[in-house]
């Protein structure tokens, strides 16, 4: 079946693969927002494809553990999505990463959406998170012809 994309909307905190460092705690921190319309549409979908460049350093532990960013998507104030990485252990610092992934929605009502990442260091006591970049979040509303 033909799908149609109705709406393109996306946040943008830097395209830069080594960018300013954010530095991220175990607090979440709203790292990127945007609002898009969702149109009435019969089995209407968004997808939302999330991209977080970021860098471990001063790691206390030793592997298992290590420091863990989590990435929350909420609409509209409801967590939608989620993905959680462990920094890879290396011998030298920092431990460069980058986290991606998709969050698909399906049968949105019409209305106004807000969309929201917030960023933690689930493992905060094992080594600090800094956000380098590329830092950035799509969203489209693909609907059938």
């Amino acid at each position: 079946m033909p799908h149609t994309l109705v709406e393109f909307a996306r946040s943008v905190s830097t395209n830069l693969s080594f960018g300013p460092p954010l530095p991220i705690d175990g607090t979440p921190h709203l790292i990127l927002e945007f609002g898009m319309p969702v149109p009435p549409a019969p089995s209407n979908f968004v997808e939302l494809a999330t991209t977080v460049g970021w860098e471990a350093t001063n790691v206390f532990a030793t592997p298992p553990v290590q420091p863990t960013l989590l990435l929350e998507v909420l609409v509209n104030g409801i967590l939608v999505g989620s993905a959680e990485q462990s920094a890879i252990p290396a011998d030298g610092e920092p431990i460069r990463m980058t986290t991606m992934f998709q969050t698909i929605l399906t049968d949105l009502p019409e209305g106004y959406y807000a969309f929201q990442v917030f960023a933690s260091n689930m493992e905060d006591l094992q080594g600090e998170i800094n956000l380098r970049g590329p830092i950035h979040i799509t969203g489209k509303v693909i609907v059938p012809d």
